[in-house]
């Protein structure tokens, strides 16, 4: 038998008399190599900060499908950032709207004869208090319908492929409602 050292090369035993040629060749293929295993490193040490893993990537080796991919995951975070950014919008709208008709309609019970004249008939007289519920309804009713259309557009975004995570802006927002309820239920009740 044949015993060559394990951790010999194949080439190493035919080495011939011009061997400057094929040292060159070899140690661009090792810098290569070396190359190739520090990008693959930082590669997968990037994808790990960013909180992907390998099998979200379509695993094809192209780099320009890979990016494609990696962009459409970024455009679903940016929507899903959109989304609450115009679900606190509706936030501070309809907190302004429950906070100003809570504070009239305790106002109007304090002053009791406070009343406004209507525009198109000067006869009629609306009181405050019916200013009040109707900012509070408006503000909370407002408020519940944007809590809806989050909640639907974040489930889109599921389906699209973005990952569960919890959304402390919707968890306001509906706090918020059931503040509204309870600003409407003390203006009725008169507490």
């Amino acid at each position: 038998m044949n015993e060559e050292p394990l951790n010999k090369k194949p080439d190493e035993g035919n080495k011939s008399t011009s061997s400057a040629p094929a040292s060159s060749d070899d140690s661009r293929v090792r810098a290569e190599s070396r190359v190739k295993k520090i990008l693959t490193g930082f590669e997968s040490a990037f994808l790990y900060m960013v909180g992907k893993t390998e099998e979200k990537r379509s695993g094809t080796g192209d780099l320009g499908t890979d990016l494609a991919h990696q962009r459409t995951d970024l455009a679903i975070d940016r929507s899903f950032l959109a989304a609450e950014r115009t679900l606190m919008g509706w936030i501070r709208t309809s907190l302004s709207m429950i906070s100003f008709g809570f504070t009239l309609g305790k106002l109007g019970q304090v002053l009791h004869d406070v009343e406004v004249r209507g525009i198109f008939r000067p006869d009629h007289m609306i009181s405050i208090e019916r200013i009040s519920y109707f900012l509070v309804i408006l503000g909370t009713v407002a408020l519940f319908g944007a809590c809806v259309q989050h909640w639907r557009r974040v489930r889109e975004l599921y389906t699209m492929g973005l990952h569960r995570q919890i959304s402390i802006t919707f968890i306001v927002a509906l706090l918020l409602v059931l503040v509204g309820m309870f600003a409407f239920t003390g203006l009725v009740l008169a507490l």
